[in-house]
C-alpha cells in the first residue's frame, strides 16, 4: 500500500513542472523539408521557413513560393516508471492538433530582388491534464499508530502557447550574399491550476486534512527581431543566425493560493488571491551557425546555436500577504530563470529525382531550465530531448508534397521528499523516472 501513497506524494511533488518543452527551444520545426532536416538549414534552408532560420537566404532564392506546413496531429506519452510500484509504471498520453506555419511571400516590383515575406508559426505548444485519487487504508502518519483511512486527490491541468506573426525583409548583396531580418511580435497565453486534497481519520478518531490549491495564468506580448546572414558558393553554402532579447509591450496575470493543514501536529491557514498584475516575459539572446555540401546525389547538412541564460526574474510580481494562522509574511511571485545551452543536429537529403526527395535527420533539444526556487515552483524538471526525423518531398500536379515523421524521446530521474506540515510528521521519500516521448506526423505544402 505504500506504493500508492508514494504515487501520490510524487505527483504532488511534481505537478507544478511535468511538461517538458516549455524551454526546450529547438522542440518544434518548420516548414516542409526544413522540418524533415530537423531545422538544420540556418545555412542551407530552401523555403519560407528561413523567416525563421535564416532570412538572410531568403533574396538568394530563384523562386518564392507560398508555403503552408501542419504538423497535423501529434501523439504525447508520459511515463513514470515504477511510478506505483516495481514493474508497474504510471502513463499518460493524448492525441492533440500539433503546432503550424504559414508564410507567403509579397511582390512588389520596386523591390528588384529583395524580397518582402509574411510569416506566423507557433513558437511553444503544450496541454497536460490529470486527475487521480486514491482511497485506501494506509499507514501513513507517523505519529499515529496504525493504518489510518485515507483518501487524496491531485487534479492538475496545465496550457501554454506562444505564437510569433512576423514580418521579414531580405536583401541581395550580390550573386553570394544575402542579408535579412524579421521583426516578430509574440504573443504568450499560460494557464494552471493544480489542487491536491489529503485526508485521513486516524486511530484516535481525529481527522487530519491537508489541502493545497495553485492557480495561476498569464498573457503577455512582446517584440524581437531574428535576423541573419545567407552565403551561396555552390555547392557549399552556409549561414549564420542572430535573435535578440524579447522587448515587454504589455500583459497580465493573476495568481491564486491557498493551504490549509489541520490534525497533523499542526494547523496552517494561508490563502490569497492576486489579479491584474502586470505580467513580463524575458528570452535571450541567440546566435546559430549552419553549412551544407552537396555531393552527387546527396546533401549533408549541420547546423548549432547557442542561446544565452537569463536571470531570475518576475513573470507576475505579486504582492507580499500575512498568512491568516500565523502571521507569516509570504510571497507567491511567480518567476523564471534560464541557463545558456547549445543545441545542434545534423541532416541528409538524398534526391532520388528532380522532382523525389528522401530526408532524414537527428538533432539535440537541451532544457533550459534553471533550478529556481519559489512559493509556486518548488520543483521544476529540464528534460532534454531528442528528436528524428525523416520522410520525403515528391511533386503532384503543380504543387510540392512533404510528407514525414517526427520522432522525439527524453528522459528525467525525478523524485524528492514531501513534508506537509514543516516538522516530521508525513515525509515519504520517492525516486522515479519520468519517460517523455512524442509521434508528429507532417503534411505540408509548396504551391
Amino acid at each position: 500500500m505504500r506504493n500508492l501513497i508514494s504515487l501520490l506524494i510524487l505527483l504532488i511533488t511534481l505537478n507544478i513542472e511535468l511538461i517538458p518543452q516549455e524551454d526546450n527551444y529547438w522542440n518544434i520545426q518548420y516548414g516542409t523539408r526544413s522540418t524533415l532536416l530537423g531545422g538544420t538549414v540556418i545555412g542551407s534552408v530552401s523555403d519560407l521557413s528561413a523567416t525563421y532560420y535564416n532570412p538572410g537566404a531568403i533574396a538568394l532564392f530563384t523562386d518564392v513560393k507560398f508555403i503552408l506546413s501542419a504538423q497535423a496531429y501529434q501523439y504525447d506519452k508520459y511515463k513514470v516508471k515504477d511510478g506505483i510500484g516495481e514493474g508497474r509504471d504510471l502513463e499518460y498520453s493524448s492525441i492533440t492538433p500539433s503546432a503550424g506555419f504559414a508564410a507567403f511571400n509579397i511582390d512588389f516590383g520596386f523591390l528588384k530582388d529583395d524580397r518582402i515575406v509574411v510569416s506566423v508559426l507557433t513558437r511553444q505548444l503544450g496541454q497536460f491534464d490529470f486527475r487521480n485519487r486514491i482511497i485506501d487504508s494506509i499507514d501513513v502518519i507517523e505519529s499515529s499508530p496504525g493504518k489510518e483511512n485515507f483518501a487524496g486527490g491531485v487534479n492538475y491541468s496545465r496550457k501554454f502557447q506562444e505564437v510569433w506573426a512576423g514580418i521579414t525583409y531580405s536583401n541581395k548583396i550580390n550573386e553570394v550574399i544575402g542579408l535579412g531580418i524579421t521583426g516578430y511580435v509574440a504573443v504568450n497565453s499560460y494557464t494552471n491550476q493544480s489542487n491536491t486534497i489529503l485526508q485521513a481519520l486516524k486511530t484516535d478518531g481525529e481527522i487530519a486534512s491537508y489541502t493545497r490549491i495553485l492557480n495561476y495564468d498569464y498573457n503577455n506580448w512582446r517584440a524581437l527581431l531574428k535576423g541573419g546572414i545567407g552565403i551561396n558558393l555552390n555547392p557549399l553554402t552556409m549561414g549564420i543566425s542572430f535573435t535578440t532579447p524579447s522587448l515587454n509591450l504589455f500583459g497580465s496575470g493573476s495568481v491564486g493560493t491557498h493551504l490549509f493543514v489541520s490534525g497533523l501536529d499542526t494547523n496552517r491557514f494561508s490563502s490569497n488571491y492576486q489579479d491584474d498584475i502586470s505580467s513580463e516575459y524575458k528570452t535571450s539572446w541567440a546566435v546559430g551557425f549552419g553549412a551544407a555540401y552537396r555531393f552527387d546525389e546527396f546533401k549533408f547538412h549541420i547546423s548549432a546555436e547557442w542561446f544565452d541564460g537569463v536571470d531570475e526574474y518576475y513573470v507576475l510580481n505579486t504582492q507580499p500577504f500575512e498568512s491568516q494562522s500565523s502571521g507569516e509574511v509570504i510571497t507567491n511571485d511567480l518567476t523564471n530563470e534560464t541557463k545558456s545551452i547549445i543545441n545542434y543536429g545534423f541532416g541528409v537529403d538524398y534526391f532520388a529525382a528532380d522532382s523525389l526527395i528522401f530526408s532524414a535527420s537527428f538533432i539535440s533539444d537541451y532544457s533550459a531550465k534553471a533550478d529556481a526556487e519559489s512559493f509556486i515552483q518548488p520543483k521544476t524538471i529540464g528534460m532534454n530531448l531528442f528528436h528524428i526525423s525523416a520522410g520525403s518531398t515528391f511533386r503532384i500536379w503543380k504543387s510540392m508534397l512533404t510528407l514525414g515523421l517526427v520522432y522525439t524521446y527524453g528522459f528525467e530521474n525525478i523524485g524528492e521528499k514531501i513534508n506537509l506540515t514543516g516538522g516530521n510528521v508525513g515525509i515519504i521519500p520517492n525516486e522515479a523516472e519520468l519517460q517523455y516521448s512524442q509521434i508528429k506526423v507532417l503534411i505540408g505544402f509548396e504551391l
